[in-house]
């Protein structure tokens, strides 16, 4: 069938030809007939618009777009339901999407004003009811004029001002640019599609994503788990709206799209914004110019997908085979024919035709159906009985319904191990079927909640394991095992063993600090206390025991000493450390006797800067294990998670800067002995030093190995000009002087070249 005949057919508008195709929808401009107005129509495919869901899904997203008014949003003209099929009919935008931008190169502050109207467009949607679900560059597009646009509500979801109440595991959208609850298909609000747009900003800014891995599943548990990316230096300024956008929780990212325009707005006129332009297309030798200039060039998304389509038309034409068959004999009953040097019985050259059916297709499905019904068989096995079916016929219908309905079972065995607490066989199966259904985003909450629980099992033996070797009264270890318990909770809410270990804690140290306290010694009273109030904050014994040390005489002389020595442990810079005498711990003894204590709330937020200050400094030092031994302090001193993730994130992130820098310096040096140095455009010596210099700037060593670079250029140059290789001896010299620019003596030799290649054509033409 060829392209015109596969053209949809949408009364009111004439359709030419298909601009863009995915899984579920193409997408094509046309015309409307009665205005002559150029428009985009996308229209479902034809198998799920008899597909009720995706049907009601698809109209639902047209109805929500329709409903916006916005010039940043994409103007939806109609929509509908014709014989081919769904239909949406939008304005047709010629200045392509955000990402063929930056690929052309785009000024930095040009990005920012993109980002900014993404983020005021989505307040406008949030504001009345409408979370996108999908922003992603391929859905930022421009008008004729440059006006950025958000297109594609097609999974957008309309909810009330409060969090969305869409059933938990219900996971749809693009998995690199999910927030980590969208991935565990928990409830969501507007912040869900600003942590999307901060996806966007990191991308566009450094030209890859901040997490990438081999399947959707590993990339959710990357968002859910993993420190945000550190920005190369010269976007540090930027680095504190992608921490903000890309946090964990909800809370701790902007409230609205407001907040986030306020942030760049503040970056405007900053010393620290560069002047450059932001360019995403690899560097390659014809543009080895900009390499040296204010083009900030970044190495390519080597994982990004493309977007293949496969046509699911049958073909039902007779084929003409005049000459080819040759009938040559009947014995018993049975004829037999020649084709194509094969021979075959006549039923297998009517499928040939089209006449009848292939009897491959019989024997395949029967043995798809034996592989079902074998309760010995994996996911693995029984998948491939299946799509062997569907590689004879692609619309096999009972092929389709079978293999959907694994996949749905499969989903239930899995949720079933998990709460039997069979962690083993639930792992077993979601591997297989992550292997099987590689594309399939709802493994993303199985895995996620699967790794969580793994992890809060291996952490809550090993807390346990403490208590009961070192005892529930030796503060060190029960600190620790208080730290662990809180962890399990985070990973699994549910679990009942650590809330009531950590209820056994809380309550044994408040009786500790209570017999403290009727003691008279109110200092060790406040210390117990603080223990208590870690495990379980919300204890009603604690009421009892503040009581007991507030009646004391001696309580507020001793919450003052508290406080005075805080103070002249931040005056030495005994912040988190040593154990028990540091300013941490003691505001926090404080503030879990006199949980409104204004002096230690305050004192804490001084911590806190001084540690992230000290942190920077050390990291700029390339103190890096200092750095790690802060984490440990800052944990066993009870500062935050928050805190603790912060410095934990700049270390990871510092770390990695290093390794690549050194696996960049490493792949140059290879290049260069292999002598690819300008090219191929995305694998030369040039491009992975000039990386090393974005990510390190005044890298000796990658000077160094650039200006052996440009040696080796220039000397090649001048052998093949003594060749007469005139133009390639020109064009080598020209990449020479790209990587540096300041010889003169090159520059001299260059122009003495163009000077006899005049002398020469004058000659011949005279």
């Amino acid at each position: 069938m060829n392209e015109t005949a596969a053209i949809p057919n949408i009364k009111g508008y004439e359709l030419r030809e298909a601009i863009g195709r995915g899984g579920m929808a193409a997408v094509y401009v046309g015309v409307e007939v009665a205005t002559h107005e150029q428009v985009a129509v996308k229209v479902l495919s034809a198998e799920l618009s008899t597909d009720e869901e995706y049907k009601a899904r698809f109209l639902k997203g047209a109805r929500l777009h329709q409903s916006l008014r916005h010039p940043n949003v994409s103007r939806v003209l109609d929509y509908g339901e014709s014989t081919d099929g769904c239909y949406l009919v939008t304005e047709f935008l010629s200045g392509g999407d955000l990402t063929e931008r930056l690929q052309r190169g785009m000024p930095l502050q040009a990005l920012v004003k993109v980002i900014k109207d993404m983020a005021r467009v989505l307040d406008y949607a949030h504001a009345v009811g409408i979370i996108h679900r999908d922003i992603k560059p391929e859905n930022i597009l421009f008008r004729t004029d440059g006006t950025a646009v958000l297109t594609d509500f097609g999974i957008a979801e309309k909810v009330s001002s409060e969090p969305t109440k869409t059933p938990r595991g219900t996971v749809v959208g693009t998995p690199e640019y999910m927030s980590p609850e969208q991935a565990a298909g928990r409830p969501l609000d507007g912040r869900s599609d600003l942590y999307s747009l901060g996806v966007v900003l990191y991308r566009m800014l450094t030209g890859d994503l901040p997490f990438r891995a081999e399947t959707a599943v590993s990339v959710a548990l990357k968002h859910h788990q993993e420190p945000i990316p550190r920005l190369p230096n010269y976007l540090n300024a930027f680095q504190p709206i992608i921490d903000t956008l890309l946090a964990k929780r909800p809370e701790q990212r902007y409230d609205n799209g407001e907040a986030l325009v306020e942030a760049l707005d503040a970056l405007r006129g900053s010393p620290a914004m560069p002047e450059a332009t932001i360019k995403t297309q690899p560097i390659s030798t014809g543009e080895i110019m900009a390499v040296g200039g204010d083009l900030l060039s970044t190495l390519p998304d080597t994982t990004r997908q493309e977007r293949h389509t496969r046509r699911r038309e049958r073909r039902r034409q007779l084929r003409l085979v005049a000459g080819v068959l040759l009938f040559t004999s009947v014995a018993g009953g049975g004829g037999y024919f020649a084709y194509e040097q094969g021979w075959l019985v006549p039923e297998a050259v009517l499928a040939q035709l089209g006449m009848g059916e292939d009897p491959r297709l019989a024997v395949a499905w029967s043995e798809a159906q034996s592989l079902r019904q074998d309760p010995n068989q994996g996911l693995s096995a029984i998948v491939a009985g299946y799509r062997r079916v569907l590689a004879i016929d692609n619309e096999h219908q009972g092929a389709q319904r079978e293999v959907a309905s694994l996949a749905s079972d499969w989903k239930q065995s899995i949720n079933e191990a998990l709460q039997q607490g069979n962690l083993e066989n639930a792992q077993t199966r979601l591997q297989e079927a992550s292997a099987v259904f590689p594309s399939d985003v709802q493994w993303i909450q199985l895995n996620v909640e699967l790794q969580n629980r793994l992890r809060a099992e291996r952490i809550m033996v090993s807390a346990q394991a403490l208590l009961t070797s070192n005892g529930m009264s030796d503060l060190p270890s029960a600190t620790a095992a208080i730290q662990s318990f809180q962890e399990v909770l985070r990973l699994a809410p549910e679990n009942q063993a650590a809330q009531q270990a950590l209820n056994e804690i809380a309550v044994h140290y408040a009786g500790l600090a209570g017999s403290a306290a009727d003691a008279g010694e109110v200092a060790t009273a406040i210390n117990l206390l603080e223990r208590a109030s870690a495990a379980n904050a919300n204890l009603t014994e604690l009421d009892d025991v503040r009581r007991l040390i507030s009646q004391a005489t001696t309580a507020q002389a001793a919450i003052s000493d508290l406080l005075q020595q805080a103070r002249r442990y931040r005056a030495e810079n005994q912040l988190i450390a040593p154990p028990g005498e540091n300013a941490a711990e003691l505001y926090h003894r404080v503030l879990a006797t006199d949980p409104d204590n204004v002096i230690a709330t305050q004192g804490l937020d001084e911590v806190t800067s001084q540690i992230t200050a000290r942190v920077e400094q050390l990291l700029v030092t390339g103190a890096l294990d200092e750095v790690s031994l802060m984490v440990t302090q800052a944990a066993s001193a009870g500062m935050t998670e928050v805190v603790i993730n912060d410095i934990r994130g700049r270390l990871d992130a510092e770390q990695e800067r290093l390794e690549q820098v050194a696996a960049n310096l490493a792949r140059a040096r290879q290049l260069m002995a292999e002598g690819y140095l300008t090219a191929p455009a995305e694998n030369n010596a040039v491009a992975y030093l000039r990386e090393v210099q974005n990510l390190d700037p005044g890298n000796t060593t990658a000077q160094g190995l650039l200006e052996q670079c440009a040696q080796r250029l220039a000397a090649v140059a001048q052998e093949a000009h003594e060749f007469g290789l005139f133009d390639a001896a020109e064009q080598y010299l020209d990449l020479a002087l790209t990587i540096t620019p300041e010889m003169a003596d090159w520059v001299a030799l260059r122009d003495s070249w163009e000077g006899q290649a005049q002398v020469a054509v004058e000659g011949d033409q005279s």
